[in-house]
Order: structure tokens, then C-alpha cells, then sequence
């Protein structure tokens, strides 16, 4: 329930990737426009999860979920009625901030307190919302959309999650270690290899450069697709198939975090990327393109996912639920700019390669993070273990 919770709050954050065109041309063809909102609604996201995940902790998940199916319903009539302030309006407080930031987060660290045994599946599941999102919604758009245009495809998009996500909130509960004590107990810092302080920065420094990566093709996929010749139902469905991977492989990395840990799987995910990077600065062809959505999307979810089971592992089950809206925060703020990044140069340029190069610099910082971590932790379980 809280991962199709999160299907439904993500829909809007892709309406401006499959029409990232025909917004444009209401705005001057500027494609920076959607790109903005884009931006906006992401960045909202992550400063919406760590409030939202801080009120789950005081309250129950149920309430943001209450708050976000008021707000979708709100946010999708702002956004489509009048120009570029509403547009921006719309996706930055009631899509984004009250929206879509009050399904992932909430739901992420409450499901960490269900389960002890299988923990990796579980939050598999919920991390898999957002590619099914992803997936599901974009065919939606590309249907409805030359029909209904983007401005009423924003209303209906509103009126259903909206309404859907507000009845299924009375199924979502508090975590029975939370409801048995009321409260989250004291947090252990003595157990991290490093400062809270530094081990919080370096992973919301590595979750920023992740995301700024994945965002600049995954945003201006149907828009990259399109200046090479092709129709943007292809854009669509190089879309749908990136996230169609993500579906699959974040089940397959959850099972491997169990045996070899978070940490070694997010560093294999941020290699994988800079591969699909690589291929994105040279390809032409539709096969290529389809061929490198496929290897973007393995790690589109589970290096997020990583993100969270990293945090529970050095923590421990008192982690706060603001720590993980930090981290999202960072790694949403990540997605905004890379979306935005690339309509940016892309504007400048009048082409998507430079854009895909800065992309794999983002990426390649990413991994020397991951990597920074890894040694220290390394280096501090052997300190231990040292006779």
C-alpha cells in the first residue's frame, strides 16, 4: 500500500518529460520552462521529505499522506491555470513540497521498523513506487495528451491520485516499535566510522551528484529523442524502459545488499551509470538509445535505495526519520538540477552532448565519494578486529 501510495504522489513529476515539447511552446520554445518546473517540483520533494519525515515521527505516515491527497488534488488545478508563475507554483508547494514529499520518505523509514529479517525486499518495494510511477504514468500522458492537452492532463492527473491517495492513507500504519514507545528512542553515534556531521554530508554530496547525473538524459529523453528524427512515442517508450529496469533490478540489488552489503552495492550502480553515461555522449540510433535506457534504468531506484539501507546499517533501527529527508533532499535537489542542468545547456548549446558530459563529471565525483566511504569503513572494521 505505501508503495502504491507513492505511484500515485509521483505521477506529476513526469508530466514535464513527456511534454517537455509542447510546454516549451506555449513558453517562447524555451524548454528551460518545464525544465524549471521540473526542477522545482523535485527540489520541493526533498525539503518536503525532511519535514514530512520529521511530522511521521511526531504523528503517524498516515497524516502526510492525508496532507499530500488534499494537495495533489490543489496542485494539479494550480499548476495548469495560468502561466509560468502557476506552473512553477504548483509544482514547487502543493505537488511537491505537500505532495509527492509526503509518500516516499514517511513511507521508507516506517517500513525499516516493520521488518528486521528480509529488510532489503521490503524496502525494495517501496523503492520500486517511484519506477512504477514512472513507468505507468508517462504511457498515461502519451495517450491522453494529444487529446486533452498538458493543462487538463495535469487536472485529471490531480483529481485521481489525488482522491486515490487520500482513501488509501487510512491503510498505511505506524511501525509497531514506534507505536509501542510513542516515539523513536536515542539515536547511538558512537557506532559510525566517522562524524554524523561528515558521514550526513559525504552521502548527501554523493546522493546530489548521483541524481544531477540520471536526471539529464532521463528528463530530455523524449526532447533528445526527438532532435535525432524520432517520434516522441519513442522518447516515451525509452522512458517507460528505463524505469521498466529500474523495476527489475532494484529487487535483484536488494537481495545482493543482503549479502554484500549497501555500501559495495551503490558503488556498483554508480559504475554502471557512468557506463550508460558514456554510451549517451556518442549514440545516434534508436537501438543504442533503447539499449543504454535499459542499463540507466538498473540503478535509477537502487542507488537510492542504497541511500536509505547504508543510513539503517551505520545507524542502527533509532534512526531519526529526518535523516533520510536529508539525504532525499539532497538527492531530489539532485534530479531538479540535472533536469534542469540539461535544458540549460542544451539551450546554450543547441545540443544535448555537452550536457551528457557534464552528466558523467557529476557521476564520476559520485563515485569517489562512495568510494571515499568505503575505505574509511574499511579501514575502521579493520582497526578493530586488529589484535
Amino acid at each position: 500500500m505505501s508503495a502504491f501510495c507513492i505511484c500515485l504522489g509521483g505521477g506529476s513529476i513526469y508530466l514535464p518529460v513527456v511534454a517537455l515539447k509542447e510546454i516549451a511552446a506555449e513558453f517562447g520554445d524555451r524548454r528551460s520552462v518545464p525544465s524549471l518546473a521540473y526542477l522545482l517540483g523535485f527540489f520541493s520533494m526533498g525539503v518536503g521529505g525532511v519535514v514530512m519525515g520529521w511530522l511521521a515521527d511526531r504523528t503517524s505516515p498516515r497524516v502526510p499522506l492525508l496532507i499530500a491527497g488534499v494537495s495533489i488534488v490543489a496542485g494539479g488545478f494550480l499548476a495548469s491555470s495560468g502561466g509560468e508563475l502557476a506552473l512553477y507554483a504548483g509544482y514547487a508547494l502543493p505537488l511537491g513540497f505537500l505532495g509527492n514529499a509526503a509518500t516516499f520518505t514517511p513511507a521508507m523509514n516506517n517500513i525499516q521498523g516493520w521488518f528486521e529479517r528480509r529488510r532489503s525486499t521490503a524496502v525494495s518495494i517501496i523503492s520500486a513506487g517511484p519506477a512504477i510511477s514512472g513507468f505507468i504514468w508517462p504511457q498515461v500522458y502519451r495517450w491522453l495528451l494529444p487529446d486533452v492537452g498538458w493543462r487538463q492532463m495535469l487536472v485529471i492527473y490531480g483529481v485521481i491520485a489525488g482522491t486515490l491517495l487520500f482513501a488509501c492513507a487510512f491503510y498505511v500504519r505506524a511501525a509497531p516499535v514506534v507505536r509501542a514507545h510513542g516515539r523513536r528512542l536515542p539515536e547511538d553515534l558512537s557506532v559510525l566510522p566517522m562524524p554524523s556531521l561528515t558521514l550526513m554530508g559525504l552521502l548527501s554530496a554523493a546522493g546530489f551528484c548521483c541524481c544531477v547525473a540520471m536526471a539529464m538524459p532521463f528528463v530530455h529523453m523524449v526532447a533528445f529523442c526527438g532532435d535525432l528524427g524520432f517520434s516522441a512515442a519513442r522518447g516515451a517508450e525509452a522512458v517507460s524502459l528505463i524505469l521498466a529496469a529500474a523495476i527489475a533490478s532494484v529487487f535483484a540489488m536488494g537481495r545482493l545488499s543482503d549479502y554484500i552489503g549497501p555500501l559495495r552495492v551503490s558503488i556498483l550502480c554508480s559504475l554502471i551509470q557512468i557506463a550508460s553515461l558514456v554510451g549517451f555522449v556518442v549514440v545516434d540510433n534508436l537501438l543504442g538509445i533503447y539499449t543504454l535506457s535499459a542499463i540507466l534504468g538498473i540503478p535509477y531506484i537502487a542507488i537510492v535505495q542504497g541511500y536509505a539501507l547504508i543510513l539503517r546499517q551505520l545507524y542502527g533501527p533509532t534512526i531519526a526519520g529526518w535523516r533520510l529527508g536529508v539525504i532525499m533532499l539532497f538527492a531530489m535537489g539532485g534530479m531538479a538540477v540535472g533536469g534542469w542542468m540539461g535544458g540549460a545547456i542544451f539551450d546554450a548549446t543547441l545540443s544535448y552532448r555537452a550536457a551528457f558530459q557534464a552528466a558523467l563529471a557529476f557521476n564520476i565525483l559520485n563515485l569517489m565519494l562512495l568510494g571515499t566511504l568505503f575505505v574509511i569503513q574499511r579501514r575502521r572494521l579493520y582497526l578493530q578486529v586488529r589484535p
